[in-house]
Parts: structure tokens; C-alpha cells; sequence
């Protein structure tokens, strides 16, 4: 089957490139893609361990394609703010956490 899908032009560029990072066409890119969502049955959780097992290289490119996927534009959090004694304060006290995230 052929799906023929419009996209602009800068998300073009970026679907090649990240294609082209993962050593795949854009086509086998997207395939990559979507091949976990589809396969993944919604009584049963998809894994991906017999994947790892038979074909090491196909679940490379797949994982690489998902590292990918993510923004890289987030900020990192401090080792602070991803302390236990912080979230505990949080849970405590949600005043607090206002005051942290928001500033006042």
C-alpha cells in the first residue's frame, strides 16, 4: 500500500535528516517508526525483548529512531531537583514547590 502524507517543508528536512542519522531512507524511517505502535496489541504491553534477541540491529536502529524522537531543546534537571528530600518537601508542603518552579 501507498500512503501519501503532506508535510512542510522544514519538517521535510528534519524527517531526512534524522533518517539519515539513523543510516535509514526516510521511507524505512518512518516505518521504523510506527512498526511498535501498530504491532503493539491493547489487551497486551509491547516488548521489544524478543526484537533485541532476533535481530540486535533492527532494535539498534529502532531504539536510535526513539532517542531521536525526543526534544533536545529541554533543560536538564538539577540533581536538586531530582533529590527524593525535594519531592518530599513538595508532597509536604505544596506552597513550596510553587515557590520553586514559579519563583515567588
Amino acid at each position: 500500500m501507498t500512503l501519501t502524507i503532506e508535510i512542510p517543508d522544514d519538517q521535510v528536512n528534519a524527517l531526512q535528516a534524522r533518517a539519515a542519522s539513523a543510516g535509514l531512507s526516510p521511507e524505512a524511517w518512518l516505518k521504523a517508526l510506527a512498526a511498535p505502535a501498530l504491532a503493539a496489541r491493547e489487551e497486551t504491553a509491547y516488548s521489544i525483548v524478543p526484537l533485541q534477541k532476533s535481530d540486535p540491529e533492527s532494535w539498534a536502529r529502532q531504539f536510535d529512531v526513539w532517542v531521536d524522537s525526543h526534544r533536545r531543546d529541554i533543560p536538564v534537571l538539577s540533581d536538586e531537583a531530582m533529590s527524593r528530600s525535594l519531592a518530599h518537601r513538595a508532597w509536604a508542603d505544596p506552597a513550596f514547590l510553587r515557590a520553586r518552579v514559579v519563583g515567588r
